[in-house]
């Protein structure tokens, strides 16, 4: 861990729709975007309307590269849309926030639950899809994307059908001090 950048992380757990155990559990290091660079500076002037409230899945493998504008892929090379409802909403009881003293660092923990009906195959949602991303932000008017990206994290695939329900847990580190 640095102290002196914002860092974070998810972790991605599979469990069969309704809960039980994980069948698969993924881990992936975040990336912010300049969309959350400007959420952030936002709040800070007192110009951002709304705080982080969802969080979305995509299927592009890429990691994040500038100029670090791009959120998550939903659609082939071809533009056939792939992934249907890949949104999940996050209500202010699934974020905590802690402060690390003793590491000099404030920790946003979030959890973002897309249940079974969500980030399925838009044709067939028994069709296993393959999640390979995840990013936290602002949900568009209709809560079928983001309007505004905070970060993107990309990882290796979780195979999820509509026998599945997906838990991503981002953990976000601010640092302080130093």
């Amino acid at each position: 861990m640095s102290l002196h950048r914002i860092e974070g992380r998810v972790t991605a757990i599979l469990r069969p729709a309704g809960g039980g155990a994980p069948l698969l559990v993924r881990r992936g290091r975040n990336a912010v975007l300049r969309g959350g660079a400007e959420l952030l500076a936002g709040l800070f002037s007192g110009n951002a309307a709304t705080a982080v409230n969802g969080a979305m899945v995509g299927i592009g493998e890429e990691p994040a590269n500038p100029p670090y504008e791009a959120g998550p892929i939903i659609v082939d090379g071809a533009g056939a849309t792939r992934l249907l409802r890949p949104t999940a909403t996050i209500a202010p009881a699934d974020c905590t926030v802690e402060t690390i003293a003793a590491e000099f660092r404030v920790r946003v923990t979030v959890r973002a639950l897309l249940p079974a009906t969500n980030a399925v195959d838009p044709t067939d949602p028994a069709t296993r899809v393959e999640i390979t991303e995840a990013s936290l932000g602002v949900l568009d008017a209709a809560g079928t994307g983001l309007a505004r990206i905070y970060n993107r994290v990309v990882f290796e695939p979780v195979p999820k059908t509509n026998a599945h329900e997906l838990a991503l847990y981002f953990e976000v580190d601010f640092p302080y001090g130093a």
